[in-house]
C-alpha cells in the first residue's frame, strides 16, 4: 500500500470514528443549531459583492476543524489596507450556535443564533459577549444577520454599536463565484 493510500485510509478511519461519536440533538434548539450550521457549510467557497460606491467586497467560507468550525473571511476595497481581513468563526457549543467575529475594530464579539428560519433562509445572531469589549460603550459589532437566497445568493447585514447605540449597519449582497 502507497503512502497516499494509507493517508486516505488514516481519514476514512478517523471520519467514521468521529461519526460514531457524533451526538445527536437532544431538543428543537440544537436541532435548529444543526440544521443551521449545515446551511452555513454549504457556504463554501468564494463569494463577491459589489458595493453601492463601486467597493468590491469577498468572502470565503472554509470548513475546518474536521467540520466541527467553519470559517469566514471578510476582504474589501473599503477596509484600511493595514487591517486585512476580518475572520468570523461559526461552531456548535452546548448546542447552539454560535460566532465569534474578529474585527478590525480590536476586539472579538461573540454571537449567538437567536432565530433560524429555513422557508426565508434567515439565520439572526445577538451579542452575548466579548473579548476586549469591557463596558459596552466600545464600538464592537451587535447582531448579524445572513439570508439564503439561493445556492448561490446570500445577503449579509451586520450591525454596528457604539456607546450602547446603533452607529451603522453594513448590508452586502454577495454572488458565488464559480
Amino acid at each position: 500500500m502507497t503512502i497516499k493510500g494509507i493517508l486516505t485510509l488514516f481519514q476514512l478511519l478517523l471520519l467514521v470514528s468521529a461519526a460514531f461519536h457524533a451526538k445527536p440533538p437532544a431538543n428543537a434548539e440544537e436541532l435548529q443549531a444543526t440544521a443551521a450550521f449545515a446551511r452555513l457549510k454549504s457556504l463554501t467557497g468564494d463569494w463577491q459583492s459589489v458595493g453601492p460606491n463601486g467597493e468590491h467586497s469577498r468572502l470565503n467560507y472554509q470548513v475546518i476543524s474536521s467540520g466541527t468550525a467553519i470559517m469566514e473571511r471578510f476582504t474589501s476595497d473599503a477596509l484600511p489596507h493595514s487591517s486585512g481581513s476580518m475572520i468570523t468563526v461559526y461552531y456548535i457549543d452546548k448546542g447552539q450556535l454560535v460566532l465569534t467575529h474578529y474585527c478590525i475594530a480590536g476586539n472579538q464579539p461573540h454571537l449567538r443564533a437567536t432565530r433560524y428560519d429555513p422557508q426565508t433562509g434567515e439565520l439572526d445572531f445577538d451579542f452575548v459577549n466579548g473579548g476586549n469589549i469591557v463596558s459596552g460603550e466600545e464600538g464592537h459589532m451587535h447582531s448579524s444577520r445572513i439570508r439564503f437566497v439561493d445556492q448561490d445568493h446570500i445577503t449579509s447585514e451586520w450591525q454596528f454599536m457604539q456607546a450602547r447605540s446603533p452607529k451603522f449597519t453594513e448590508l452586502s449582497q454577495f454572488t458565488r463565484v464559480k
